[in-house]
């Protein structure tokens, strides 16, 4: 069966072994992506977010998640050598 789970991780891996440990972990997701992902947030907690817009927030959640795991990988590496 496949796994989302896995999936994020190979993803993870491909970015943390494709660019250079430094520049994965100086990375900086974009403001307007912040700041879209804070707006939906809100719209979810006052119940105003559309099935559409559930899916967009999920998806962003998910960026951030394979981001994150990709730096901690490179972070990882950095230590290791």
């Amino acid at each position: 069966m496949f796994s989302q789970t896995n999936a994020f991780d190979e993803m993870a891996n491909l970015l943390a072994s494709g660019i250079e440990p430094e520049r994965l972990i100086a990375y900086e997701i974009p403001l307007r992506l912040i700041e879209r992902y804070q707006f939906l947030v809100d719209k979810e907690k006052n119940d105003e977010v559309s099935t559409s817009e559930k899916s967009e927030l999920d998806s962003l959640l998910m960026i951030n998640h394979v981001i994150s795991m990709a730096k901690l990988m490179a972070l990882k590496k950095l230590a290791a050598a």
